[in-house]
């Protein structure tokens, strides 16, 4: 039998995820580095967020999460974003990914509000997956179609 989570608690746990990974971020200095990338073209092309971000991981060896957060908005020109890449780690197999965050994609044309809000576009990429029980139950991942925000054009990854 499936179960399909419910989309607002999948929403307020990438929320508290996104805010607690900030909050960590802020209280711990860290060097930049390349985002997340396992080397595969598949890894570049689900790629959402800029390349450079902050790597943080919580805890040590098996389990683990590697989340790497993305400040650029604040410092840099398009495309630049404020988000987070998150995969948690167990069994030596990815159990969760979160991308997500706004992009902004190019510098707006005139100052107008609609110019401006034009600009940036929400990312957001989930996949839960238990490579545990794959064969072993109908579908051991699940991946969102859509994304959390309705009204504002949301890509995925």
């Amino acid at each position: 039998m499936r179960r399909d989570p419910d989309p607002k608690r999948v929403r307020r746990v990438a929320l508290v995820a996104f805010v607690c990974a900030i909050t960590v971020t802020a209280a711990v200095a860290t060097t930049p580095v390349r985002a997340q990338s396992d080397g595969s073209t598949a890894a570049a092309d689900r790629r959402c967020l800029p390349d450079d971000g902050r790597d943080l991981t919580i805890g040590g060896g098996n389990p683990h999460i590697d989340v790497t957060v993305h400040t650029s908005l604040f410092t840099g020109p398009p495309p630049s974003a404020l988000g987070l890449a998150a995969r948690g780690v167990a069994v030596d197999a990815d159990i969760v990914e979160l991308r997500t965050g706004v992009l902004l994609e190019r510098t707006p044309e005139e100052l107008s509000p609609g110019a401006v809000w034009d600009a940036f576009v929400i990312v957001f990429d989930y996949r839960f997956s238990l490579p545990m029980f794959d064969g072993a139950v109908g579908e051991s991942v699940y991946e969102p179609d859509d994304g959390p925000v309705s009204g504002v054009e949301t890509r995925g990854c």
